[in-house]
């Protein structure tokens, strides 16, 4: 079922009115701050699961190739840094397993955020007698979710090698034409790895039962906010001088800013994927492991209570 004009405004107006009423901007500061936190160890692990079938200096490479694609070279050169800094180097059995399980936390605590954010934007909760359960349940969902990371990157290596050896084959053939349809290519596959890094999101980190033809709406929606939103929020921070103010610490502040106003792209697409299959019919339901949150507005004399079920 096609979508009417009317429709289209309907779901793009009842998307926000949902999104601003779920206090976006708090969930979204809360998921930037660990995010600074766990972007090393998710590069990191991403980097090892992917250098497991490739060389990994290749694998670093790329990954920060790609970073910069999204980002910008700024961050790109930030993200290196807090890679190098996190490895460690300790000669005790007993410091490298701290370490390793430091890393471990480290870099699921984001998803794990964002995986209670989207259960509140769908208004889901997880069931109280199963907490602990949930916790480590969700922490190997997260590592799961790095470990695809790093597969999606072995991917993007893996392409970049084949769009290189087409580069070459046809360099004679289009000449000045190969370092434009490579450009379109590679863009095209960067494309591609969003619009499944954000389906996974959609699909996987929830508690609740949703199919992928669910997902790819709102997944290909999101990425296209997300490239918008990378232009829009790069060029203010390149006109604002955010990262100048703090000084040393400019370029993790400008980083942080870019964290920050990317995760609201991404609850907004959340949200979206939410509006958009009530409007076509499709119940998002809560899976065996949670519940349904249902809030309303009480009217008690001149007050106004909000009762959660």
């Amino acid at each position: 079922m096609e979508l009417s004009i009317k429709q289209v405004w309907q779901l793009i107006r009842k998307s926000f009115e949902a999104f601003f009423e779920n206090n976006p901007f708090r969930h979204s500061a809360a998921i930037a701050y660990y995010t600074i936190f766990s972007m090393p160890g998710i590069a990191i692990i991403a980097v090892m699961v992917a250098g497991s079938f490739y060389e990994r200096e290749a694998v670093r490479t790329e990954l920060l190739n790609q970073v910069t694609l999204l980002m910008g070279s700024n961050s790109a050169t930030q993200i290196e840094t807090l890679m190098n800094k996190a490895f460690f180097s300790a000669e005790s059995f007993v410091m490298k397993m701290v370490g390793v399980v430091t890393l471990l936390v480290s870099a699921t605590t984001v998803f794990a955020s964002l995986q209670q954010s989207v259960n509140t934007i769908w208004n889901i909760k997880p069931k109280p007698d199963k907490e602990i359960l949930k916790f480590v349940t969700n922490r190997l969902l997260s590592l799961a979710m790095v470990a695809s990371i790093g597969f999606l990157l072995l991917v993007s290596l893996m392409a970049d090698t084949m769009i290189a050896i087409l580069k070459e084959a046809m360099s004679g053939i289009l000449a000045g034409s190969s370092y434009y349809l490579v450009w379109i290519i590679n863009v095209g596959i960067s494309l591609v790895l969003i619009t499944l890094v954000f389906a996974l999101i959609f699909k996987v980190l929830p508690d609740a039962e949703v199919r992928w033809k669910h997902v790819w709406t709102g997944a290909i929606v999101t990425t296209a906010l997300f490239i918008t939103g990378k232009y829009l929020i790069g060029y203010y921070l390149s006109t604002s001088n955010l990262g100048d103010a703090y000084g040393a610490a400019g370029s993790l502040v400008a980083l942080l800013a870019w964290v920050y106003y990317s995760v609201l792209i991404v609850l907004y697409g959340a949200q979206f994927t939410f509006t958009y299959n009530q409007l076509k019919g499709r119940s998002i339901r809560p899976n065996d492991g949670a519940v349904a949150v249902k809030v309303q507005e009480i009217e008690k004399g001149h007050e106004s209570v909000t009762k959660i079920e």
